[in-house]
């Protein structure tokens, strides 16, 4: 079981979703060519990314990728446990340098884990803005890299398990301020 978050915070401040926003449908002319998991937080490069909640690191890599084969540059993913429901669910951050975790390691809220990376690098999978890529994910964990786009034809997930980041994070925080505490 992972860590049990009591709040959760957005990773970086401001959080305006300029690029692509989750669930958004990306189009190849009139075809659907996949729809995106989680929201794309333009910014600065340089900008310090931190973690939504208490969690373990399960996945802590740069996946370089190249100007042909864009990938996630630098990927964190942090396993949490639901406080009400004691369920476990994932955050994803991707397009980062810097990284400052490793896998197992067990991280506070708030705790800086990478910076944003500039654009048109390895550490952001070679992307041309930078910016944050900020999903959830409360799947079963098989220890691989999880997508960031939902193919049509992509077996290795469901859009059941990816959540709107902002929303989720406000639902959970009003469903821990009503619950009991464990105290």
């Amino acid at each position: 079981m992972y860590p049990q978050p009591d709040h959760l915070f957005l990773p970086i401040q401001p959080y305006n979703v300029s690029g692509y926003h989750f669930g958004q449908r990306l189009r190849r002319r009139i075809i659907l060519w996949a729809t995106h998991l989680g929201d794309d937080v333009i910014a600065p490069a340089g900008t310090a990314v931190c973690t939504t909640g208490a969690g373990e690191v399960v996945w802590a890599e740069i996946r370089r990728g190249t100007a042909r084969h864009r990938n996630w540059g630098g990927l964190i993913v942090i396993g949490h446990t639901a406080r009400t429901t004691s369920q476990p669910f994932f955050s994803i951050y991707g397009h980062l340098q810097d990284l400052t975790v490793r896998v197992g390691e067990t991280v506070a809220p708030q705790h800086c884990v990478g910076t944003i990376a500039p654009g048109l690098t390895a550490e952001n999978g070679w992307w041309e803005i930078p910016h944050l890529h900020f999903g959830i994910y409360s799947g079963p964990w098989q220890r691989q890299v999880l997508p960031g786009y939902k193919r049509p034809e992509e077996w290795r997930t469901r859009l059941r398990w990816w959540h709107d980041p902002k929303s989720f994070i406000e639902a959970y925080n009003l469903a821990s301020t009503s619950a009991p505490s464990n105290s």
